[in-house]
């Protein structure tokens, strides 16, 4: 089998039997990037479960490496495209706020990861969403329903009961987590905003770099040196990274934010299951029920969101019209 060259990873054609077969050039960008988001969680539990293996590396040391690992690739993958390395002037001031807030995201997260299960982690983390919500209407002058509100309300309460405020050793970790869902959310909407002025590996190839960059000084205050099978697993965490960053990067440039983050709690799943299959062990009754509230009020948000662009496309249709 044969590849041949594309834009996206995703749209790659195989040349089977002397035949140009393009199955994703013939789906619909919607379910591009529903292939993208689905590619990315799987990538972004594999980060996770070896943050987690890397029990004994420090944590700037984790966050130092998984940055450094993507840089090469998302250098590689801009000189390939001849795109930009550090963006276009207008847009650089978002590429450099988007990489201060993520570096803040990935510490907090990764801090989370080593006291807390996967799942449990990656559930909350995913609050983002609403925060992405929240922020758009600051500064991007979106609309928020009132009823999104209520679903936010009603994550919060699962976060609550996720944390379970009366043992001090989860409730820490857990705020942190909650922290970076926060953190994510403004990264995610400053990534809305670049989509109009950047390829997505021009976007990650920034991240990379900045993050590498900032995390030299506290990686050598707490440097360790590692064996062979933490490299392994740091070398696993950062190939975890650059696939979920990449790949959900392609899915909100495919298609709007609206219609494919639902898919990113695929995450919370693949985490699951492979926690079960490495530790034989799954988040406990108390957890479960805090995720499945964060999940349920996420769906219900995102069929609120879906609601509001079909009623508002209609109005515009109406509109024009008349």
């Amino acid at each position: 089998m044969a590849w041949i060259k594309s834009p996206y990873p995703i749209e790659r054609i195989a040349r089977m039997n002397g035949k140009k077969i393009g199955l994703m050039k013939t789906l619909s960008p919607k379910n591009r990037a529903i292939i993208a988001m689905l590619i990315s969680a799987f990538s972004f539990s594999i980060m996770g479960i070896a943050v987690k293996l890397a029990v004994d590396v420090p944590l700037y040391e984790k966050v130092f490496f998984r940055n450094f690992i993507t840089l090469f690739l998302a250098f590689y993958m801009v000189r390939k495209k001849g795109g930009s390395y550090f963006g276009h002037r207008e847009s650089r001031p978002f590429l450099l706020a988007r990489s201060i807030i993520g570096v803040l995201g990935v510490v907090t997260f990764y801090y989370a990861l080593s006291e807390i299960d996967v799942a449990t982690a990656t559930t909350i983390q995913k609050l983002s969403q609403f925060w992405v919500l929240i922020f758009s209407a600051i500064f991007l002058n979106e609309k928020i329903r009132l009823k999104q509100y209520l679903y936010l309300l009603i994550a919060l309460i699962g976060v609550i009961i996720v944390s379970k405020p009366t043992h001090i050793g989860i409730l820490w970790p857990t705020l942190v987590c909650f922290a970076s869902s926060v953190f994510a959310g403004i990264a995610f909407t400053f990534l809305s905003k670049l989509k109009t002025y950047e390829s997505p590996s021009t976007i990650v190839f920034f991240f990379s770099f900045f993050s590498t960059v900032v995390m030299i000084i506290p990686m050598i205050l707490s440097f360790k040196m590692i064996t062979f099978y933490e490299l392994i697993i740091l070398l696993l965490m950062g190939c975890g990274a650059l696939g979920g960053q990449v790949f959900m990067t392609i899915a909100y440039h495919e298609a709007s934010a609206s219609d494919v983050s639902i898919y990113a709690y695929a995450n919370v799943f693949f985490s699951a299951i492979l926690s079960m299959m490495i530790w034989n062990t799954l988040p406990d009754i108390w957890s479960v029920m805090g995720i499945l509230l964060i999940i349920g009020a996420s769906y219900m948000n995102f069929k609120e969101v879906q609601r509001y662009e079909l009623e508002e496309g209609q109005s515009c249709c109406d509109h024009v019209s008349n």
